[in-house]
């Protein structure tokens, strides 16, 4: 049996500044500058760990219509399971990478401006 990580272990990261914006990759491949982190409450959804965001913008995803989907001042809700890397927006500093994953992981599609 697996033990499950603990909900929003990820909270005193998104909870410091609502103007702070971090370069999120999800599992799925999908990347994104979000800002302006809430938990949502469990109540909602049954699941403990999710997060709505405000996207600063879509930076890169698997499907061809990404970019119209996930637009900018949107918001956007997510498991924080399913997040396999952090990057300070400001400094590019890593702050988070799920065990297992390296650079280069196809997963962790680099930020292009």
């Amino acid at each position: 049996m697996i033990t499950p990580l603990p909900a929003h272990r990820s909270g005193p990261l998104f909870a410091a500044d609502d103007a702070r914006v971090f370069l999120l990759t999800f599992r799925d491949g999908d990347v994104f500058r979000l800002r302006a982190f809430s938990i949502v409450d469990p109540s909602i959804y049954g699941i403990a760990d999710r997060w709505t965001a405000t996207i600063v913008e879509p930076v890169s995803g698997a499907r061809s219509d990404f970019k119209r989907l996930f637009v900018a001042s949107s918001g956007i809700d997510f498991e924080e399971a399913d997040i396999v890397k952090i990057v300070a927006d400001d400094s590019g500093e890593v702050l988070f990478r799920e065990r297992g994953t390296v650079a280069g992981d196809p997963r962790e599609r680099p930020h292009v401006a």
